[in-house]
């Protein structure tokens, strides 16, 4: 019959949405998931579209094989505002990427929003702080510097290097979030979804490097909100929007206004010195200086010789000495419910339905925050025994 569920208990019920969440998040095609139950590709896509339910003993093999409490099965998706339209899902590097990772990867975003929508309801998060402009159609490389120079002054950044890009972003309403991803392919993905700007970051670049990731997202957001994720694979669009949003990260991060004025050498020693100033690659300010015609072709040249010569198109200079700049908005928001008794870590736990290594390394908060217990109120002796 069409829409049955598993019953959990009294009004407990499997949601067949969240089973083709699990196995697509997890990368399992359903012939790869049918041959670790020992059942169907037919049942387990009749248990996704809720025609059949999955057995007790089937739906515990799911909670092992793809690593999920029993909880996230039984949990709706209720959060989900109709009068929303979500932006594509822009994967930096996203023209290597693997369609079963990306799609295994944009479940982070659903998964950052539960968890930014369950906090809401007891933390006030900045509000979204992002100007509307002017509609446009087509985008040059003049628009590009435009916009970017008028997002420094909406946001009062002056003409200097920007401090923290993470702190800043989030002041002004972006949630994001930093996993270990595992995969090269990847670098980092954005995505408007339920009209918040989320970022996710990977963790295994340099801070420079992490900085410039944030700006390049950054640029999608503003940039190309319009397109839609059909349009976004194909090849022509997609190699277009990647050079726009990489020339909106330079343009953003280093300000036409200002660093041109204090590019006054070609040698590397002095990049480096800039690089510690303003917090870019040196490939990044190079390609800036092209980018702006402050140096000419055979100085780039050579600029690029000597980074091949140095070999510092993987490491560079100053990659270990700049710190990461952490996300802290979940870990704080996290803090205060249970340093001041709102709820219980395992509270939390059971109202998310992930488990607690996957919110660890999504929220970016140490192993034993969501492991503290509730402290034991100890007796007192009366003043007065008599």
């Amino acid at each position: 019959m069409k829409g049955k569920v598993t019953e959990i208990g009294i009004n407990k019920k499997v949601v067949p949405a969240r089973i083709r969440e699990a196995r697509v998040s997890r990368g399992y095609s359903l012939a790869d998931l049918s041959e670790l139950l020992g059942v169907t590709s037919q049942a387990i896509s009749q248990y996704e579209l809720g025609n059949s339910a999955p057995s007790m003993v089937v739906l515990m093999k799911m909670v092992d094989i793809l690593r999920f409490p029993l909880n996230f099965f039984l949990k709706p998706k209720e959060n989900i505002n109709p009068n929303y339209v979500d932006s594509a899902v822009y994967f930096r590097s996203m023209k290597s990427t693997p369609k079963k990772l990306k799609e295994a990867y944009k479940y982070r975003v659903h998964w950052a929003d539960e968890i930014h929508h369950y906090l809401k309801k007891y933390i006030d998060f900045p509000p979204i702080d992002i100007p509307q402009f002017d509609d446009f159609n087509e985008i040059d490389f003049v628009l590009i510097e435009e916009l970017a120079l008028k997002l420094r002054s909406y946001w009062g950044i002056p003409k200097v290097p920007i401090d923290n890009m993470v702190e800043l972003l989030q002041d002004k309403g972006f949630i994001i979030c930093r996993l270990v991803l595992g995969n090269k392919k990847v670098d980092a993905f954005s995505q408007y979804y339920n009209n918040v700007p989320y970022i996710i970051l990977g963790s295994d670049k340099s801070a420079v490097r992490s900085r410039f990731d944030l700006a390049h997202e950054l640029g999608h957001l503003i940039l190309h909100s319009h397109i839609d994720q059909e349009s976004i694979v194909k090849k022509e669009i997609l190699d277009k929007i990647e050079d726009e949003a990489d020339c909106f990260a330079g343009a953003f991060l280093l300000p036409s206004n200002s660093f041109s004025q204090e590019v006054m050498s070609t040698s590397l020693e002095h990049f480096v010195f800039l690089k510690r100033r303003w917090k870019v690659s040196i490939s990044a300010m190079i390609k800036r200086c092209e980018r702006l015609n402050l140096l000419t072709d055979s100085q780039i040249r050579y600029l690029n010789a000597q980074m091949t010569k140095k070999q510092y198109w993987r490491n560079e200079p100053l990659d270990d000495a700049i710190a990461f700049e952490q996300p802290y908005l979940f870990k704080q928001a996290f803090e205060l419910l249970i340093d001041n008794d709102i709820v219980t870590s395992d509270e939390i736990l059971n109202e998310l339905g992930y488990n607690k290594e996957e919110i660890d390394s999504l929220c970016f908060i140490p192993k034993d925050l969501l492991e503290r217990k509730r402290k034991t109120k100890k007796l007192t002796l009366k003043h007065d025994t008599n």
